[in-house]
């Protein structure tokens, strides 16, 4: 009978320690699931690196800046009329009708001009390449000083010259008239008489002399 009562009594323990050694397990089984999750998910601490393109995608960068156009001034070209400044009145007077007979006459040639309303050194020189079909190559250069605030050198240097454009040349019946007659009417002005300007493929000074005499 004692014995009985031993077994008993085991068996009642075992089933009470049966719910306790499942909640033991499950805790244990969580605890290894929570340790496999922090072990994958990535440091998002303060410390984090915010990655190569983070500054990168604020600060304006990566654009080059574009390279100054190749400078026709510097191939010096023969005008075929004399270069004319613009300041209260063209000087020297004459170079207009010498520009008007090359424009309404076809044939290719080269102009100058210059634009300086003043008092200060506000300067544009344009270089005019009549091609003998209506159009030019155009290209122009500014030079500025003596404004408030503009410091100047002894010398007054050029800006980079503009892009090479093509322009139309604004010729009229009247001013073709004028020049066939060679009447007071027959005058161009370089600085004014240019329109529709659109870019174009830089030229150099070897191109421009092929299309100066490709008529």
């Amino acid at each position: 009978m004692r014995a009985h009562r031993i077994i008993q009594g085991a068996l009642l323990l075992a089933a009470a320690q049966l719910p306790f050694v499942i909640a033991c397990a499950r805790v244990v089984e969580g605890s290894d699931g929570a340790e496999a999750e922090a072990e994958a998910e990535p440091d998002r601490g303060d410390d984090a690196d915010p990655g190569p393109d983070s500054s990168d995608t604020t600060s304006g960068g990566g654009v080059d800046a574009p390279d100054p156009a190749l400078d026709l001034f510097a191939c010096n070209f023969e005008p075929s009329c004399q270069p004319v400044t613009m300041h209260a009145y063209p000087i020297p007077p004459e170079a207009l009708p010498c520009a008007a007979k090359l424009v309404t006459g076809g044939g290719t040639g080269v102009l100058r001009s210059m634009l300086a309303p003043g008092p200060y050194v506000d300067e544009t020189e344009s270089l005019i390449f009549v091609l003998g079909d209506g159009t030019a190559l155009v290209q122009t250069r500014e030079r500025h000083c003596g404004r408030e605030g503009m410091e100047c050198g002894p010398t007054v240097v050029w800006e980079a010259p503009s892009p090479h454009q093509i322009c139309d040349l604004v010729v009229s019946p009247d001013l073709e008239a004028a020049c066939e007659e060679d009447t007071e009417g027959c005058g161009w002005w370089p600085w004014a008489d240019v329109a529709n300007c659109r870019a174009v493929e830089e030229h150099s000074c070897e191109d421009v002399t092929a299309l100066l005499a490709a008529r």
